[in-house]
């Protein structure tokens, strides 16, 4: 199946089924040796918003307004 995340932190299943050689669903496979139904498909960090520090005031009192830089980075 497909990963169940574009990053960080996804995984992807699928079906293990025990068969004989007739593709008949058996009972008497090795549990031991049972592959695994799922596995993590880790692409990368997910996006974030990195931001700067608050700038100056552009009043001294009464409806100023300070601002600082927000970017989304990966």
């Amino acid at each position: 199946f497909q990963c169940s995340s574009t990053c960080a932190g996804g995984f992807q299943r699928r079906v293990v089924v025990c068969q004989d050689e007739n593709g008949y669903t058996a009972n008497n496979c090795d549990e031991k040796s049972k592959p695994m139904e799922q596995r993590s498909c880790e692409s990368g960090p997910c996006p974030q918003w990195a931001y700067g520090n608050w700038g100056e005031c552009t009043k001294p009192c009464g409806g100023g307004t300070r601002t600082r830089l927000v970017v989304c980075q990966r």
